[in-house]
């Protein structure tokens, strides 16, 4: 299938298992508060049913802070436009109600939606509660959100001698009404120990009141990728999240009357947007057919075929090889779906391309992995290097105190792609042999101009530091067409229109990118804050070669003191 003005004879698309839409709309949120914030008040707005699967959850986490909730006293103008905003998305005076009147939890807005009649379905990774492995507490989880009427199951899939040593079950989506579905990187989560909050504004502040937790702990900032799809397509979501459900129930013989039954198809609507659900599923893990997946590989495996001027990625890993729990590169075992990326990466640099990635100056873990695929990659196209055509970046923030400039990194979680302006996909696979093999995963993918352009405009803007975060967030509600007010979208063509002006032309874009990364790596030599948040990602010997002091776990940017 293809659009208007391209090449028809391209093949973008997994094969075998969801189909290719377009009937459906999707549209990209950028960090945890415009995804929250959009995901509350569609559960809030729910009528039949919610649907919710996660990596990790935790259920006492607020979804909504600050003036998103209350933005000042009642009866001012600001909490008036606010309630008013609230109206005109949709909510019931008696939601509002319950804004106003409650702490905005995930349990606390789960449980109302119980109480108004809506069935609330959970479906939660039992992970192993083993050290290093065990970033949440499902048992804990299971309980509060039980305790508010949500019918919660643990899926302990993963489990097993047949299964990869570390598989999870790592999908984060959900389903409100079986028109709506959201998928991408967020868990609604904090793990634990408090350092990673997945509510973050744009911002990405050093350290922000909102995310300090009780015991003092100022979270690393955290950037991340949702999407919301409408129409169609939602409903490939639900019966992905409808047939481990219902496998997990089968399997352990209990109560039929758990299964879930498919509910009426929505109806399509009037779309530019080419759609597609695709997953990863490894063997061994669900009955349901196929019993293998590995959708997501192909769609990057033909997106990357496929370009011609530019591939942009955002993601926490790019690894070459498997990891097997022991951060040395050459003792992973092959993994063949990323063998054919990282030479899809080549053959495109060697057609002229642009190659840029985004990464986290501080994975956990594998940070000799990805330098190991990030050599390989530049090995393989040294021209690329030399020409400026393969570039990688890291994310820091900074904040003076009176002893001087503090750096952290920013944690990139987010599983981007952007081919061309024209393809994008994001979900929860990252580019490993996890995202593409061994875990359960699932990617929403788009062809369409308009939107992966919209897309990489958020990103970038956010990245060089051009404009603040509310702006983006009215931005981000504009292009995905929700309502505001008057001013609100004259301000937001204001901001798009200066982006375009700014940005849109991606070779302009890329160089103001560089130059800012080498710009804030002077900056934080000599102590200065940094200007936006863009730094290059140094390797190990890179690092060294720069007279940085360079940690295995916690990579260069990161301060010795805690926070």
């Amino acid at each position: 299938m293809a659009i208007p003005g391209e090449d028809s004879s391209k093949n973008w698309w997994a094969e075998g298992d969801t189909p290719v839409h377009n009937d459906s709309r999707v549209n990209y949120f950028v960090d945890g508060r415009s995804v929250m914030l959009t995901m509350c008040l569609h559960y809030l707005k729910a009528r039949t049913y919610i649907y919710l699967a996660s990596w990790g959850l935790s259920p006492t986490m607020e979804i909504v802070r600050g003036t998103d909730q209350h933005a000042g006293p009642d009866g001012s103008p600001k909490q008036e436009a606010l309630l008013a905003q609230l109206r005109a998305v949709g909510l019931q005076e008696a939601d509002i109600d319950f804004w106003r009147s409650h702490t905005l939890t995930l349990q606390e807005v789960l449980g109302y939606a119980v109480s108004k009649g809506v069935d609330v379905k959970v479906l939660l990774w039992d992970c192993l509660p083993l050290p290093g492995l065990a970033y949440y507490k499902p048992k804990e989880a299971y309980e509060q959100l039980v305790q508010v009427g949500v019918t919660c199951i643990r899926d302990d899939s993963a489990r097993g001698i047949v299964h990869h040593p570390i598989e999870s079950l790592h999908q984060k989506c959900s389903i409100v009404d079986g028109a709506y579905a959201f998928v991408g990187g967020i868990d609604p989560m904090i793990g634990l120990g408090g350092d990673f909050d997945r509510w973050d504004t744009t911002a990405h502040l050093f350290s922000a009141p909102l995310r300090c937790t009780q015991e003092g702990i100022n979270p690393h900032p955290w950037h991340d990728v949702h999407a919301i799809i409408e129409g169609p397509a939602a409903a490939d979501v639900e019966y992905c999240f409808r047939q481990r459900w219902n496998d997990v129930v089968q399997r352990h013989s209990w109560d039929n009357k758990l299964l879930l039954a498919e509910h009426p198809p929505v109806p399509p609507l009037e779309s530019q947007s080419i759609v597609q659900i695709a997953r990863t599923v490894p063997e061994h893990t669900y009955k349901f057919e196929p019993i293998i997946v590995r959708g997501i590989a192909q769609l990057y495996a033909n997106a990357l075929n496929n370009a011609h001027h530019f591939v942009y990625l955002e993601n926490q890993y790019f690894w070459l090889h498997s990891y097997i729990g022991i951060d040395i590169s050459f003792l992973g075992t092959d993994n063949p779906e990323m063998e054919r990326n990282i030479h899809e990466l080549s053959a495109a640099l060697r057609r002229g391309a642009t190659v840029t990635i985004v990464l986290p100056d501080h994975p956990d873990p594998g940070r000799a992995y990805t330098d190991a695929a990030l050599t390989r990659l530049r090995e393989e196209a040294p021209d690329a290097v030399q020409e400026r055509r393969l570039m990688a970046f890291c994310l820091g923030t900074s904040h003076h105190t009176e002893d001087g400039e503090h750096y952290r990194p920013i944690y990139v979680h987010a599983k981007v792609a952007i081919v061309d302006d024209l393809w994008a996909t994001n979900g929860s696979a990252n580019l490993n042999n996890r995202g593409m093999r061994d875990d359960i995963e699932m990617n929403v993918a788009t062809l369409d101009r308009e939107l992966a352009y919209g897309l990489r405009l958020m990103l970038w803007s956010e990245h060089l530091g051009l404009i603040n975060d509310d702006d983006l967030l009215v931005l981000a509600r504009h292009l995905s067409h929700q309502p505001q007010s008057p001013q609100e979208n004259a301000q937001a063509r204001h901001i798009w229109h200066y982006l375009q002006e700014t940005l849109g032309d991606p070779v302009i874009g890329l160089h103001m990118m560089f130059d800012r990364a080498q710009d804030n790596l002077r900056r934080y030599k000599t102590k200065q804050p940094l200007l936006g948040h863009l730094l290059p990602y140094l390797t190990a010997e890179e690092a060294a070669q720069e007279g940085l002091h360079f940690n295995e776990k916690r990579g260069w940017v990161e301060e010795t003191q805690s926070f």
